[in-house]
């Protein structure tokens, strides 16, 4: 990682042909990415501050990657003292570890006359390369040409909470400051988190308090920040550099306990109020980082987890298809589902069934229900209790664990075959085809209408997000253009076919997602990314209520905020494909 020796001497070894200097932009101005051949990134450098003084020059920042950096006056090399020190804001934006003496620097030397340049030596593409960053001095403000009517900075934690299980943090306040005056977050051992990694937000009560001092810098003072690596109990201080050049304490706050649940935690989150416009521009920096922590933490919790399998039958013996169905919120589609596959012999013969029941409530109720069931149809299925809910796709995923069949169709409780031989069908597809991953039918709603004819990506501008739309719902099946197999962006997962061994390429479903949407989407993009395609079959209908479950959740604030959370994961791991479905590319 960063070196930051005063000689480049680790490079002397290598009996290669050394690069010529290379000038890019300032990191003064922004961060600069240093990339290789396979436009990779290789290194990166950014200056926070740079301050002059009478006598002394000071350079703070940070550098990531193997490379080394020294000051060079007037094209010379100039006695100088470089220190390292901790960065996790920088560690949490690049998603890598920090190296043991850590991504910042600071570089200082006594003040002369001339020009000064900052240099990154680094190893790469079998060469030595040298990038030069001029500095710019006169741009500097030091502390004794500040004007002293200038007003000092101001500021306020208000809350900061952090989950236990992740050392994961959002801190909420707000501050208020001059373009050049430093200003962060510190942990009580010290370390800083730059609120330069932090999303700003309007505050009209400090607009009001403030705006005559400040001006307009004080109309978006507000801040929401994540950190890591701090504990419930730890204070947190927000510092600021002042006029004297001493740092200050703004305000302090002591870490109160996020919720450990991901749903619970993001109705806290989703509580911090920011306009719908731009939640696209937040969670990115805020939200997301601290739910997949959470997520993940959650999954390795459930994997632990107890697992209640019970058979009803003798299923066939070398099934061709695991038919995988979770169950929550209700139970009393079941029956109506096992009516319409007892009229299919093909089903019967070649088809495992297995409920997956994803709600606490229902493990009593569905267990004796089973039964029941059973004796009246004699048709075999299986169900699967995971000791807890794990949601749309970690229900798949476990009933994917006790399948035994060559294919995999997973369908919705509330999806309900028209006539038999429909999966056969769609198994067909996918053995003639084995450059289709995933197939899916025609779905209709109870009135005969459309209500899944494929998926397709739509913008909505106003909300900066791309969502999943299903076209031509509501209208007459006659009006589907499509009369046989095609080939579309994706399709729903309320009836959806594919291999086993594909769906093991790809890794199953991802449980990163909120309660539900997107789920589908992204199992079918990464089975694109994968180099497969995604197929509608028009001659293949079912009739599906539509998440007459998932209706039970509400229609509040917080599912417009899930949805447009989901949405934002979802353009962010996808935004190539989403981009190239819509120009037809599919």
């Amino acid at each position: 990682m960063l070196s930051l020796e005063n000689s480049p001497s680790k490079f002397n070894g290598h009996a290669r042909k050394k690069t010529p200097e290379k000038r890019l932009g300032s990191p003064q101005e922004a961060i600069v990415h240093i990339r290789n051949r396979k436009n990779e990134r290789h290194a990166a450098i950014k200056i926070d501050s740079l301050e002059a003084s009478n006598s002394q020059l000071k350079i703070i920042g940070w550098c990531f990657g193997e490379c080394t950096i020294k000051l060079v006056h007037n094209k010379r090399n100039t006695p100088h003292e470089i220190s390292r020190n901790r960065r996790l804001d920088v560690a949490n934006s690049l998603k890598v570890s920090e190296p043991e003496g850590g991504f910042g620097f600071t570089v200082t030397t006594t003040l002369q006359n001339g020009e000064y340049t900052l240099q990154l030596q680094t190893l790469m593409d079998e060469h030595e390369t040298t990038y030069d960053f001029p500095l710019n001095i006169k741009k500097t403000i030091t502390h004794q040409e500040k004007k002293s009517n200038s007003p000092q900075p101001l500021g306020f934690i208000e809350v900061a909470a952090v989950a236990n299980t992740t050392t994961d943090a959002v801190v909420v306040g707000w501050a208020l400051h001059s373009e050049d005056t430093a200003i962060w977050i510190e942990d009580e051992e010290g370390f800083p988190f730059s609120l330069q990694w932090a999303f700003r937000l309007f505050r009209q009560d400090v607009l009001d308090a403030y705006g005559n001092s400040f001006g307009h810098t004080s109309s978006m003072a507000g801040f929401m920040l994540h950190i890591n690596g701090v504990k419930p109990g730890n204070k947190l201080r927000l510092m600021a550099q002042m006029m004297d050049g001493e740092p200050a304490v703004l305000g302090e706050v002591e870490c109160t306990s996020l919720p450990t649940d991901p749903v619970a935690a993001s109705r806290w989150l989703f509580g911090i109020q920011t306009p719908m416009g731009q939640l696209h521009q937040r969670f990115p920096l805020v939200d997301i980082p601290v739910i997949n922590s959470l997520k993940e933490h959650q999954q390795h919790t459930q994997d632990d987890l107890p697992v209640q399998v019970r058979q009803l039958g003798q299923p066939p013996r070398q099934p061709l298809v695991s038919i995988i169905i979770p169950l929550y919120g209700r139970t009393d589609f079941v029956e109506h589902q096992l009516i319409e596959f007892t009229r299919d012999s093909w089903l019967a013969q070649h088809a495992e069934i297995i409920y997956v029941i994803d709600d606490p409530r229902l493990v009593e109720e569905f267990a004796a229900q089973a039964e029941l069931l059973y004796r009246l149809y004699r048709l075999p299925f299986r169900w699967v209790w995971g000791s807890t809910n794990r949601g749309f796709s970690g229900a798949n995923n476990l009933g994917v664990q006790h399948a035994s069949s060559e294919y995999l169709l997973f369908l919705n409780s509330d999806a309900f075959p028209q006539q038999p031989g429909w999966l056969q069908q769609m198994l067909d597809v996918l053995a003639d085809n084995p450059e289709i991953g995933a197939v899916g039918p025609r779905l209709v709603f109870a009135d005969g209408s459309i209500q899944h004819c494929s998926m397709e990506f739509s913008r909505r501008e106003e909300l900066g997000i791309w969502i999943n739309h299903h076209p031509r719902m509501g209208l007459d099946p006659k009006l589907d253009p499509h009369r046989e197999l095609t080939t579309v962006s994706a399709v729903t997962g309320a009836c959806l076919a594919v291999s086993r061994i594909n769906f093991d390429r790809i890794g199953g479903w991802d449980t990163s997602y909120l309660i539900g949407d997107f789920e589908d989407s992204d199992f079918c993009l990464k089975l694109r990314r994968a180099g497969l395609q995604i197929a509608y079959l028009p001659t293949v209908q079912l009739t599906h209520l539509e998440r007459q479950s998932f209706k039970l959740l509400g229609q509040d604030d917080f599912r417009t905020r899930v949805v447009i959370y989901n949405a934002v994961r979802h353009q962010t791991r996808w935004r190539d494909l989403i981009e190239a479905s819509t120009n037809g590319i599919v």
